[in-house]
C-alpha cells in the first residue's frame, strides 16, 4: 500500500527530535543502595499515540506484560525489584518495550525520598557514538556540605573521601538484537573493546580519562550516580541519558531559574570549541579545549537574565545541580508539542520558551494557556520564557499551533531537592488544530476492489475515499500523486444518487467543483461511481465507471491529534 503525506511541513527550521517509537530499551541502575531501609519502585509510564496499540514489556528476554491501549491512554507498569542492577559489570537485566504503533516511554525510579525520571529514547534516536563528559564533582559537593577543603584534597587525611565517589558511572546498553562490539576511547587515544550480547548492558565506573564510547550498532549510554550529595548527610540518585554525537547543537538558551549557587554548567565536545555567551551587559566568550572537565565560570554571572549561548562546533550543553543533570534543548531541536508527566506531590512546574510574537498562541491540552503566566523577554533574542505551575500527578500536553517551542519539567522531592529535565517531544511540526501525531495522508491500495468494497476498506482504515471537492484539494492530490509516480485508475468518493441521479460526495457535500476528463462524465448508463486517472502527463481527470468494476481504492486518512484520556 502506498502512503502519501498530504501536508509537507512549512516549519522545517532544524533537526528536531520526536521521542516516540515502537522499540525501546532501558535499564535501572541502583538508586542510593540496596541496603537503604526503603523499598525501590521502578516504573515505566507508557502512553499510546494511536488507538488499539498493543505493547509488550520484556525483562532479560522474557515477556513481563502485554497490553492494549487506546489513543491518549497511559499505563504505569511497576517492575519487579530484581530489575535494579546493583553491581558494576555486565548484566542481562535490560528492559525492552515494543509496540505495533507509536508510543512514548517514561521511566521513574523511587527509593525513599530519592526520585529520578528519564525520557526513554526510542531506538531510532540512539546512535553509535557518544562523547562522555568527565564530571569531577568535588566543587559541587563542597558547595553543598560543610567539608574541609584541605581535608578533601589532602590524600593523607583520614577524612578524605573515596575519590571514585566523585565520578559518575557509565551504563552502556546494546540496543540491537545481535552482538555489538563496543569501543571505549580514553585520553591519549588509548582504546579498549568488548562485545555485548543482544540487549546486554555493562555498568562501568567512570573516571577522568574516559572520552568517547562507540559501537558497531546502536547503543544507549546513560550517566548515573547512585548517591550524589544533595545536602549534608543526604544524597539522591541521578540518572541521565546521553545524546549521540549526531544529535548535538550549537545554539542554546539557559533557564534563569536554574542558575543558583548550587548549580553548574558544562560543555561536552572532543573538539576545540569557541563559545559566545550572554547579551549586554553580561556577554563574553571562552575557548573550550577538547574533553574539558571544567565547569563554565561565566555561568553564575547569568543570574540576572537569560543567556543566549552559541558554539563553533556542535556540543552537548548541560546543567548539573543536586538531584538533576539535564541537557539543554538546542534551538534547532525545539518542537511544536510536548507531553508532560508530573510525578511529584510536592511541586511540579514547566518552563516554556517560545518566540515572543507567538506568546498569545500558547496552548495547554485543548484550550488556551494560563492567562496568569508571566512572560519574560530573553535579552538579545526573539524569545520569551515563562514558568508555569503544573497539576500534581497529572499528564498534560503543551503545544503551539504556529511555532516551535522548548518545554522543561522540574519537580521537587519531599526533601525539596529538585529533579527533572526536558519534556517528551511528540511532534516537531506545528499544526493549528492540535498536537499532531499523524498528518493528513492519502493511501492507495495496490489491490483492486469495487467502489462499495473500497468505501468499506477506507472506513476500516479510519478514513474515507479521497474527496477532492474543491480546486485546492484536487490540485494538492494531483501534486502528491505526481511526486510519487502513482499511475492507473483509483476510486474517489463521488457517486450518483440511485434515486435522483444527482452527484454527491460520500462526505455529504453536493458537487460544486468537478475535474472531468474530456467527455468522461457520461450519463447514468455509463456508471454511477467515479474514478481518477493517475497520470502525471494528464490533469488527473475524473471518469464515470460502473460501481461493480474493480479499481484501486484511494483513501484519505484525516490527521489525528494527541488528546489524553487518563
Amino acid at each position: 500500500m502506498l502512503t502519501i503525506l498530504l501536508f509537507i511541513s512549512l516549519f522545517n527550521q532544524g533537526h528536531a527530535v520526536v521521542e516516540y517509537g515502537m522499540d525501546f530499551v532501558t535499564a535501572f541502575p541502583v538508586n542510593i543502595a540496596s541496603y537503604y531501609p526503603s523499598n525501590v519502585n521502578n516504573t515505566l509510564k507508557i502512553t499510546a499515540l494511536h488507538s488499539n496499540t498493543k505493547f509488550s514489556v520484556s525483562i532479560n528476554g522474557s515477556n513481563f506484560l502485554t497490553e492494549v491501549l487506546n489513543a491518549g491512554q497511559s499505563k504505569s507498569v511497576d517492575l519487579p525489584n530484581e530489575v535494579e542492577e546493583q553491581q558494576l559489570g555486565r548484566s542481562m537485566k535490560s528492559v525492552r518495550i515494543t509496540s505495533d504503533n507509536n508510543i512514548t516511554v517514561f521511566s521513574i525510579s523511587t527509593r525513599g525520598n530519592s526520585v529520578q525520571t528519564n525520557v526513554v529514547q526510542p531506538v531510532s534516536n540512539l546512535g553509535k557514538m557518544y562523547q562522555i563528559p568527565f564530571l569531577n564533582l568535588t566543587e559541587l559537593i563542597l558547595l553543598l556540605n560543610d567539608y574541609s577543603v584541605s581535608n578533601w584534597t589532602n590524600p593523607s587525611s583520614s577524612s578524605n573521601l573515596n575519590r571514585t565517589y566523585n565520578f559518575f558511572r557509565v551504563l552502556v546498553i546494546n540496543a540491537e538484537d545481535k552482538s555489538n562490539m563496543v569501543t571505549v576511547t580514553m585520553t591519549q587515544n588509548q582504546k579498549s573493546t568488548f562485545t555485548l550480547s543482544p540487549f546486554e548492558f555493562i555498568l562501568m565506573q567512570g573516571n577522568d580519562s574516559l572520552v568517547r564510547i562507540s559501537a558497531d550498532a546502536n547503543i544507549s549510554v546513560l550517566l548515573t550516580h547512585p548517591c550524589l550529595d544533595a545536602s549534608y548527610c543526604r544524597c539522591t540518585m541521578v540518572v541521565h541519558q546521553l545524546r549521540p554525537t549526531n544529535l548535538l547543537g550549537n545554539r542554546f538558551l539557559v533557564p534563569p531559574f536554574y542558575i543558583t549557587n548550587y548549580s553548574r554548567m558544562f560543555s561536552t565536545s572532543d573538539k576545540i570549541v569557541e563559545l559566545q555567551y550572554g547579551s549586554p551587559p553580561f556577554a563574553g566568550s571562552q575557548r573550550l579545549m577538547p574533553s574539558s572537565s571544567n565547569f563554565l565560570p561565566f555561568f553564575q554571572s547569568l543570574k540576572d537574565g537569560f543567556s543566549n549561548i552559541t558554539t563553533s562546533q556542535p556540543v552537548s550543553l548541560s546543567l548539573i545541580r543536586h538531584g538533576s543533570l539535564i541537557d539543554l534543548i538546542p534551538i534547532s531541536m525545539f518542537s511544536a508539542c510536548y507531553l508532560v508527566h508530573s510525578t511529584s506531590q510536592t511541586k511540579s512546574l514547566a518552563v516554556i520558551i517560545v518566540e515572543t510574537a507567538q506568546v498569545p498562541n500558547m496552548r495547554l491540552n485543548n484550550g488556551q494557556f494560563s492567562p496568569t503566566a508571566v512572560w519574560n523577554a530573553i535579552n538579545g533574542t526573539q524569545y520569551s520564557w515563562a514558568r508555569v505551575d503544573l497539576s500534581p500527578l497529572k499528564s498534560q500536553v503543551i503545544w503551539h499551533p504556529y511555532s516551535k517551542i522548548a518545554v522543561y519539567v522540574f519537580e521537587k522531592m519531599a526533601t525539596g531537592v529538585p529533579y527533572g529535565g526536558p519534556a517528551i517531544s511528540v511532534n516537531d511540526n506545528p499544526d493549528p488544530y492540535g498536537c499532531l501525531v499523524s498528518p493528513n495522508l492519502f493511501t492507495v491500495k495496490n489491490e483492486s476492489l469495487s467502489w462499495p468494497e473500497s468505501r468499506l476498506y477506507c472506513l476500516q482504515k479510519s478514513g474515507y475515499l479521497a474527496s477532492p471537492s474543491w480546486p485546492e484539494a484536487q490540485s494538492y492530490m494531483a501534486q502528491q500523486l505526481a511526486a510519487d509516480g502513482v499511475n492507473g485508475q483509483a476510486w474517489i468518493g463521488l457517486r450518483r444518487s440511485l434515486l435522483t441521479h444527482e452527484w454527491y460526495w460520500q462526505t455529504g457535500q453536493s458537487l460544486s467543483f468537478s475535474n472531468w476528463d474530456s467527455d468522461q462524465q457520461g450519463g447514468p448508463e455509463k456508471g454511477l461511481c467515479v474514478s481518477v486517472k493517475m497520470d502525471r502527463k494528464g490533469k488527473y481527470g475524473w471518469s464515470t465507471a460502473r460501481c461493480c468494476s474493480t479499481l484501486k481504492p484511494m483513501c484519505f486518512i484525516p490527521a489525528t491529534y494527541l488528546i489524553l484520556t487518563n
